[in-house]
């Protein structure tokens, strides 16, 4: 004799309500994605604006002069970067955490930008030291050859290197610490020019990799 299953009522119930229980969540989880890759958007957008209009009245890297050493002692002006976008970070070799970390930054977003099937190999990274006395030729060499990424140092005489840093609006203040160290508080932002030298913005110190990422595509297109 076979056995007569009948259908209760209780159980489907519960199953059509798990049904459709799983199908909010999921609905949900996706308008949930939806909004949040807008928003990052939007984020993003007003951030790239914002910095935009605090450039504005900002000189061109061709109205910023100076003339400094790279890492190879030879003499460098700011002409000689005419032509090709240019990314400009002030900082100094025994930094301990902002200026490895922005470089190290830096050349990730640039593989990215590679990645995506854009050229970067016009970008022109420059590293202005604010510390010239310890940074010397040899010394930025050394330092920046740990960085896996073309990385123009720039150092020179201190009251060269005190000009060049003002003619940027850049800070740099030297601080003992209590052990003895000596470090320097110091402008973090990362200066970026388009390739006719205009003034397109600047990446702050930890900002979201992927509106550096845009970043530096906005300036290389």
């Amino acid at each position: 004799m076979s056995e007569k299953h009948e259908n209760n009522p209780q159980e489907n119930e519960q199953h059509v309500s798990a049904r459709r229980g799983y199908r909010q969540r999921h609905f949900l989880l996706i308008v949930g994605i939806l909004l949040f890759a807008g928003l990052a958007g939007g984020i993003f957008t007003l951030a790239n604006r914002q910095a935009e209009i605090s450039g504005i009245g900002f000189p061109d890297f061709e109205d910023t002069p100076f003339t400094l050493l790279d890492q190879n002692a030879q003499k460098v002006a700011n002409a000689d970067f005419a032509g090709r976008p240019i990314a400009l970070f002030f900082g100094y070799s025994y930094c301990p955490d902002v200026c490895p970390m922005t470089l190290t930054v830096l050349g990730s977003a640039l593989d990215e930008v590679k990645d995506a099937g854009m050229s970067g190999d016009d970008l022109q990274i420059l590293f202005m030291t604010v510390d010239p006395e310890r940074d010397t030729p040899e010394q930025l060499a050394a330092y920046l050859s740990l960085f896996d990424m073309k990385v123009t140092g720039l150092t020179g005489g201190k009251a060269a290197v005190a000009k060049a840093l003002g003619n940027f609006g850049a800070y740099a203040q030297q601080v003992e610490t209590s052990s003895g160290d000596i470090l320097f508080d110091h402008s973090s932002a990362v200066y970026l020019y388009r390739a006719n030298g205009q003034f397109k913005g600047t990446i702050v110190y930890n900002e979201p990799h992927r509106f550096v990422v845009e970043k530096i595509k906005s300036i290389i297109e």
